[in-house]
């Protein structure tokens, strides 16, 4: 009788560990699932007028389009400086979700945006707010990049 007992409080007590592990697993989806998008977002010419500026109804004065700052990437398929800083713009999307939008535009498919903004050589990152832009061309370490978002958050009011 005492080997019964002993066997069912052991099972129940592997079944409760069962159940809060798959209780933890849920809590774990739903905070990831309520956390902001962190990835990096590609853009075409006609997004990038909705949601950047859209320099044909505004063609001589920046009016920032975006509900909060962001960072936009001017890259081509064929560039090398421009794959290897793309991993940058993934771990600064995660690191700043929420609090920046992380785009990127392929300059082969948006001519219009490579004249411009007179885009002669890529990378070429635009870190934008409601009031102005700043550029930078080539490529750099990470901490060039998340220096140049820190600077962006404290522009922003």
């Amino acid at each position: 009788m005492k080997k019964v007992v002993i066997i069912i409080m052991c099972a129940a007590s592997l079944i409760s560990c069962n159940n809060s592990q798959k209780t933890e697993a849920k809590q774990q989806e739903q905070k990831v699932a309520a956390a902001p998008v962190a990835k990096v977002s590609a853009l075409s010419e006609e997004q990038f007028r909705q949601q950047v500026f859209d320099f044909v109804e505004n063609p001589t004065q920046w009016v920032f389009k975006g509900s909060k700052p962001c960072v936009v990437d001017f890259y081509a398929d064929w560039c090398r400086p421009c794959k290897a800083i793309a991993p940058h713009f993934d771990s600064l999307a995660k690191l700043y979700a929420g609090k920046v939008n992380f785009y990127k535009v392929n300059i082969d498919n948006a001519r219009n945006l490579s004249n411009l903004f007179r885009i002669q050589s890529i990378p070429y990152v635009l870190f934008c707010w409601d009031e102005a832009f700043v550029y930078s061309s080539g490529a750099y370490p990470f901490d060039f990049y998340k220096s140049g978002v820190d600077s962006l958050l404290t522009r922003v009011k």
